[in-house]
């Protein structure tokens, strides 16, 4: 069963309705809509199973929602970055973190910090965390790079949301092992 994915120009067509106003009305911006189109296209949508581009609703409210966890691939690893017990964990917590404030989590391993200002910047991406790196490391990326980041390297007793939050809100932030 081989079924094409339904479009907004497929809608658009069949109803003789301009992508435009097939989008406004999937997105909630109705005000210059005709309740009786909204219905109408609200009904072809669901009939089709219409199935919303994640791609195309980010770029339209221009926000990834992807907050990017980076790595550092460090040789001390031997090639198992993400099996170390503390990698494991933060990632893990940081998941349901990031989950909870709505955002995405996408997580890279790097060895330099261009790598990360590369990649941040072809995702679009919301926010960093940055795990493992130098000192160096992270003033490069502070003095290179717009997006907002915080360094996560320790372990907190007493987890708070307000460390996300700070992601996407501060240049740079560090969270450091309590003892």
């Amino acid at each position: 069963m081989n079924e094409q994915r339904v479009r907004i120009s497929d809608i658009a067509e069949e109803l003789g309705l301009s992508t435009a106003t097939v989008s406004n009305v999937i997105h909630g911006k109705t005000k210059k809509t005709s309740e009786e189109t909204i219905k109408r296209v609200q009904a072809l949508l669901e009939e089709r199973g219409y199935i919303p581009s994640m791609a195309g609703i980010l770029l339209a409210q221009n926000s990834s929602k992807i907050i990017g966890v980076f790595i550092n691939d460090h040789e001390k690893y031997e090639g198992h970055t993400l099996d170390d017990a503390f990698i494991a964990s933060s990632l893990n917590y940081l998941s349901t973190e990031i989950e909870k404030q709505g955002q995405f989590m996408m997580v890279k391993k790097a060895k330099k910090p261009e790598e990360i200002i590369q990649f941040a910047s072809m995702w679009n991406m919301d926010g960093l965390v940055v795990i493992g790196f130098c000192s160096q490391d992270y003033t490069y990326l502070r003095n290179h790079m717009r997006i907002p980041f915080v360094v996560y390297d320790g372990f907190c007793e007493e987890p708070e949301r307000f460390f996300i939050k700070s992601a996407l809100s501060l240049p740079y932030l560090i969270i450091m092992p309590s003892i």
